[in-house]
């Protein structure tokens, strides 16, 4: 690349960092927007799973062993009883409202039942609109009473003078699971979501804002001093305006690359450095879908739409939610054309099983694919470029001659 283009670029570079600093929307949705996410959802999920979810019970029985599965339920960590209900109608009223995300509804003669080896009744309300509080009070809830079982019947074995643990154990447990989670060992809410959800989140910003940052220049006719800032070449132009962003949201993802795992200490068992070169790629991927779309579209309200509709559409193609493989064939081909799919993927390989990097390889080769996205429209943007460029100076030339 000749001297000439590189100071046509850093003369646009360096105009485009002034029209950022000048005007507040800019850093508002880039540094200022990422900055809250971060402080926002790492310090939501910081104790890793949600506790103390509030539940609601309906003891009907009113006994000794009721209150001590209460008071079983109350010494766990994830839930915790706030309400004792008369009635179910009662209950269901507070789980509509939102107070509670889940009922416990003790059926009477629950004790006298249990003692006379007949089997007692405990049903589960639970609400899984919202689905972690859901699952976990059901979870958790399912754990106790089991609990409570196993316990009710040692008392009854030991009574008819079974005893000993080498006795006891083959009854109450006669398939002894020993289970070991991989890469989250702790069950961390926050480890699971905070490293695509953060990502997801700065991709959708990085598409909006070179969107807009392109469209806005057609859209204020502001075409003619873009492009003669760049001496009248449009690859230089646009290398030039998107080249300080690249810069601030490479900056904003690895501050959140080093932020997870080195401040928050977020599983990292492979090397940083290959993560730090995923997310440049990643920005680097989304620059260029940004471009693409404005490419396609070039009238501003069309590209965002379209943009917007994009970034939510890869939350689900990421494949954290919901499996890829679970997704009917045809819907799993769609995977490939997000970078945030590849990203994931990286982050699997490298930050929680640490296998080598060359099964990551084509993950890289695949956000690299992405940079061919801006070519296939240059000439359709280049010509949408140009022409405002052309109306402006034709509306300049008319005003002078006006004057």
């Amino acid at each position: 690349m000749s001297n000439s283009i590189i100071q046509q670029i850093r003369n646009v570079a360096r105009r485009e960092w002034k029209r950022m600093l000048s005007r507040p929307i800019y850093l508002l949705s880039s540094v200022i927007a990422m900055l809250f996410c971060y402080l926002f959802f790492l310090t939501l999920m910081s104790e890793g799973l949600p506790e103390q979810l509030p539940i609601g019970i309906i003891d009907n029985d009113n006994s000794s062993l009721s209150r001590t599965l209460e008071r079983n339920i109350n010494a766990s960590p994830q839930v915790k009883i706030v309400g004792k209900y008369a009635s179910f109608t009662e209950a269901r009223k507070d789980m509509q409202k939102g107070r509670i995300y889940a009922i416990i509804d003790i059926a009477p003669g629950f004790q006298a039942d249990l003692l006379a080896n007949r089997q007692p009744a405990i049903a589960y309300y639970v609400n899984d609109v919202y689905l972690v509080a859901g699952s976990l009070s059901y979870k958790d809830l399912t754990y106790i009473s089991e609990l409570m079982s196993g316990f009710i019947l040692q008392q009854s074995l030991q009574a008819k003078g079974i005893t000993g643990e080498e006795n006891l154990m083959p009854i109450l447990q006669p398939v002894a699971i020993d289970t070991h989670q991989i890469a989250n060992p702790q069950a961390n809410y926050n480890v699971y979501l905070s490293n695509v959800l953060l990502p997801g989140v700065l991709q959708l910003l990085i598409i909006m804002f070179t969107i807009y940052s392109i469209g806005i220049e057609m859209k204020q006719n502001t075409t003619r001093e873009w492009l003669s800032t760049g001496n009248e070449s449009v690859l230089a132009a646009l290398t030039g305006k998107v080249l300080p962003h690249t810069f601030l949201f490479t900056l904003l993802g690895l501050m959140g690359v080093f932020l997870l795992y080195e401040g928050m200490e977020f599983p990292m068992n492979g090397s940083i450095a290959w993560m730090s070169l995923a997310m440049f790629l990643f920005v680097m991927a989304h620059q260029a879908i940004g471009i693409f779309i404005i490419g396609l579209f070039p009238r501003l309200r069309d590209a965002i739409s379209l943009g917007v509709f994009y970034g939510l559409l890869s939350f689900t193609y990421a494949g954290f939610t919901f499996p890829i493989e679970a997704m009917p064939r045809g819907a799993q081909i769609f995977a490939w054309f997000f970078p945030i799919r590849h990203y994931f993927r990286i982050y699997v390989n490298e930050a929680l099983n640490g296998v080598d990097i060359r099964y990551s390889l084509i993950y890289f080769t695949g956000m690299v694919t992405f940079l061919i996205l801006p070519f296939l429209v240059y000439i359709r943007l280049r010509k949408a470029i140009v022409h405002h460029d052309r109306e402006e100076t034709k509306n300049s030339r008319f005003n002078e001659q006006l004057q």
